[in-house]
């Protein structure tokens, strides 16, 4: 008389299985750790450029200036003013409801001017052929600036004063404007920027730590 055959799996089979998938589970979560952090920063840095063409182009329908007011450092989520940039329409330094802004992952945060690895690396990059101090970088206390010309300016006052798109003092005067943001990922350390041209083109690049290099991303 045969005996029934077995179905199913023995116990030291299901903890091999078991074994291996947390193996696989290990070496996977880094990858997926890092591609997330990745994601979060590429999508800050894009809705930032989005936001800055918005501004542009209110400025040149509105025929007036608009500065976008940045704010340093990581932005809780349940902070009074949660987010990350904003286009300060009435120019009182402050966001009010309705004002074009973006909220970035509490992990990301927008650094001081300069604060970026080799920013003499990305000026060569989107400021080509243009000797440094030829070129005005961040005029403005508050942020980029946008004129009615869809160029960046340096203004007297975020709002209502004049906004000319030569330097002038306490800058050396005359010269062409631009803008560039640093941003971070807090937790990993990777860095991102947001430039302007003196042209009004807003690009985005990714720093590459391998070879201490900014790469465009747009």
């Amino acid at each position: 008389m045969k005996k029934p055959s077995q179905i199913g799996f023995s116990a030291l089979e299901l903890l091999i299985v078991i074994s291996i998938g947390l193996i696989l589970m290990a070496m996977v979560a880094p990858l997926v750790s890092t591609a997330l952090n990745m994601y979060r920063l590429r999508g800050a840095g894009g809705d930032l450029v989005t936001l800055l063409q918005s501004a542009r182009m209110r400025s040149v329908t509105a025929d007036q200036y608009f500065p976008v007011n940045l704010v340093l450092g990581p932005q809780a989520p349940n902070a009074p003013n949660p987010f990350n940039a904003y286009v300060d329409l009435n120019g009182d330094g402050n966001y009010n409801g309705g004002e074009p802004a973006v909220a970035f992952n509490p992990l990301i945060a927008i650094r001081p001017a300069g604060a970026g690895p080799n920013p003499n690396n990305l000026y060569q990059q989107f400021l080509p052929n243009i000797n440094p101090g030829q070129v005005v970088i961040n005029p403005n206390a508050w942020g980029p600036t946008f004129g009615p010309r869809g160029l960046p300016c340096q203004a007297t006052v975020a709002v209502g004063g004049t906004c000319s798109y030569t330097s002038q003092a306490p800058n050396p005067p005359g010269l062409p404007i631009a803008f560039e943001i640093f941003m971070q990922n807090v937790q990993t350390g990777i860095w991102e920027a947001v430039t302007v041209n003196p042209a009004g083109r807003v690009r985005q690049w990714h720093y590459n730590l391998a070879t201490n290099s900014w790469q465009p991303l747009n």
